[in-house]
């Protein structure tokens, strides 16, 4: 009996041709057709009340009776919605039509990479450059709203004429997306994606990835494109093979073929670029997309304007005025706010030679960033304890070997202090936990790279230097000048000075500490508790600080904060980017933080408005 023929695509099961010409929800009518895939098709419809065409996607009948699929189609669209960037595609809409989850987005007219590639061939270098500054721009983003693409390749990047650029990227298809975070899970604990499983497409995914590694790395997404970037200039990707087993060896295994090599008109430092992007180690690959995308510019990369969040509206232009002034403060602490942090650190620290620049340890991630590090003398050293029994001799230092990483310097560090029994700093003062400062160098080095940071910190004033030339623990308590003086001089010496990047390492801050806050009770807990929850939470990473949250109800609240001693701008506009991070992470979206009022600038007290939808 001879076999059947396979039933065109129109025919086969969940793909319902008689949709053309329906109206869904009354309000998109379906006009046509784009294109249809596994788990739903993309349809053209005309959406009637503001009368301009959009895509409209769907899951076939059969995927939407799959818990996990729809599941994941609803991440895609909060992942995308999430970000707002030109190059990220626009979600407009998100609904059911008879049980079945369909997504409303931005109708582009153009064409996918991957239809240009298998029409053109190979791309002029300018060109390629220039699509791949345009995707990196978008998955910088991405990347700074803790999201990972993941599923990066020709197909995915749409080119339409924007802005006087032809070739102008949207990014698609975040279906598999998913948060930086490691230990995030979505939607009431449950993982979308169960272990040991691949997802994206195996010719760009990342070597680790091929190795089983789960750890999630924006470099995995830098990875991917660099796969693009070598598929638009030499007109074929750098691994392809007749079985997954063949690809996955060779991805894993062999260096990707030379871009010299395959045409005269690359230049050898473009294919450094590349090969960089393409490093088997993770470590060895750019540190982020910006960096990426910066060192395509010489060859017709375009650098756009950031699109960043703007720090909140409440910013008034009376405070943006005081800014400078501010900024200077910090970047020179006063003679008596010195004076209070080596009263601190003789109080419950001792003083360290130089040995390394603190880095996060490995509790907020498992890079490490190679670095001579000098040996720490052998010291004795004579503590005034305050009393009338005078001097008090430390034991000497137990010797070690130099470290070869800065978190071992930085580990080594805090089993120093543990041997030794020195107390933490005295909880009468104005401090914070080691975790927050950390975090916020975690973010420089991501965000700028290890040099930036290393000028950064040297720039700082020699008191504010000697707290963390001494080494920074998790568990340590820093005097909150000096956490101040870092994130202003973060703000002044790599951003705007504009409060914008102190901000974003308040969001850094409620990254680094995410496990201290997924703690509180229950395991999900709604916006509301956690707001409610917060005076807890900052009450065991701040000494010297209160917080109290007299009112909070469903979508809204108020937070005031009371600081020992003088009130920091700097600090307050840090909890603004906190409490918004913290917020946004269970489930609370178009989070807005309002500081009212401050000392800072004149005010009775701190007071902050919180808004937010859903959760």
């Amino acid at each position: 009996m001879p076999a059947k023929s396979k039933p065109p695509r129109s025919q086969r099961k969940g793909v319902p041709n008689k949709l053309v010409g329906s109206t869904i929800q009354g309000r998109y009518h379906v006009v046509r057709l784009l294109g249809d895939g596994g788990m739903g098709a993309v349809y053209k419809a005309a959406d009637q009340v503001l009368r301009r065409f959009v895509a409209i996607k769907l899951l076939h009948p059969d995927t939407a009776a799959n818990p996990s699929a729809v599941e994941r189609f609803v991440r895609e669209a909060r992942s995308s919605a999430a970000i707002g960037h030109p190059n990220i595609i626009d979600i407009l809409d998100f609904g059911y039509e008879n049980e079945r989850p369909f997504l409303v987005m931005e109708y582009l007219r153009g064409r996918s990479l991957s239809e240009a590639i298998a029409e053109e061939g190979k791309l002029s270098v300018e060109r390629a450059c220039n699509i791949a500054t345009h995707a990196l721009a978008g998955l910088g983003a991405a990347h700074d709203r803790g999201i990972l693409h993941r599923d990066l390749k020709p197909a995915n990047l749409m080119l339409i004429a924007l802005l006087g650029d032809r070739d102008f990227v949207k990014l698609c298809d975040f279906g598999f997306a998913a948060l930086v975070q490691p230990s995030v899970r979505i939607d009431g604990g449950k993982s979308l994606t169960p272990a040991r499983t691949l997802v994206g497409t195996p010719a760009y995914a990342a070597p680790e990835r091929l190795r089983g590694d789960e750890t999630r790395d924006p470099r995995l997404d830098v990875y991917s494109i660099g796969v693009v970037l070598f598929e638009m200039l030499a007109g074929r990707r750098p691994f392809d093979a007749p079985s997954f087993r063949e690809l996955a060896r060779k991805v894993r295994d062999e260096p990707p073929p030379s871009l010299s090599s395959i045409r005269s008109d690359v230049p050898a430092s473009l294919d450094r670029v590349v090969r960089r992007a393409l490093a088997k180690d993770r470590e060895g690959r750019w540190a982020n997309a910006e960096d990426f995308a910066a060192a395509l510019v010489p060859f017709g990369g375009r650098m756009l304007p950031v699109f960043e969040d703007q720090p909140s509206d409440s910013f008034t232009m009376d405070l943006l005025r005081l800014r400078a002034r501010e900024t200077q403060q910090q970047r020179a602490i006063s003679a008596s706010e010195a004076e209070q942090i080596m009263e601190l650190r003789r109080q419950g620290r001792r003083a360290r030679a130089p040995s390394s620049l603190p880095l996060a340890d490995d509790e907020l991630g498992s890079d490490e960033i190679p670095i001579e590090v000098e040996e720490p003398p052998s010291l004795r050293d004579t503590v005034d304890r305050g009393g009338d029994e005078g001097a008090t001799l430390r034991p000497e230092h137990p010797r070690l070997e130099p470290a070869a990483t800065i978190a071992d310097s930085m580990t080594l560090a805090t089993e120093r202090d543990a041997a030794l029994g020195l107390p933490p700093l005295s909880a009468a003062e104005r401090a914070v936990l080691g975790e927050l400062p950390l975090a916020v160098i975690r973010f420089v080095s991501r965000r700028f790279g290890e040099r930036p940071l290393r000028e950064l910190l040297q720039s700082l004033p020699q008191n504010v230097r000697d707290v963390f030339d001494a080494g920074v623990g998790t568990t340590d308590w820093i005097p909150a000048a000096a956490h101040d003086a870092l994130i202003a001089g973060v703000d002044a010496r790599l951003g705007r000075d504009d409060l914008h990047l102190v901000v974003q390492c308040g969001r850094a801050a409620a990254e680094g500490c995410f496990d201290r806050i997924r703690d509180i009770q229950p395991p999900a807990p709604p916006p509301e508790l956690l707001l409610a929850a917060v005076p807890r939470l900052l009450g065991d990473l701040l000494h010297g600080v209160e917080v109290a949250v007299p009112r909070v109800g469903r979508g809204y609240g108020r937070v005031e904060v009371t600081e020992a001693g003088e009130s920091s701008l700097t600090f307050g506009v840090f909890l603004i980017g906190f409490l918004d991070r913290a917020l946004d992470r269970f489930g609370a979206k178009e989070v807005e933080v309002n500081m009212i009022s401050s000392p800072a600038l004149g005010d009775a007290e701190c007071v902050y408005e919180v808004s937010w939808i859903g959760g």
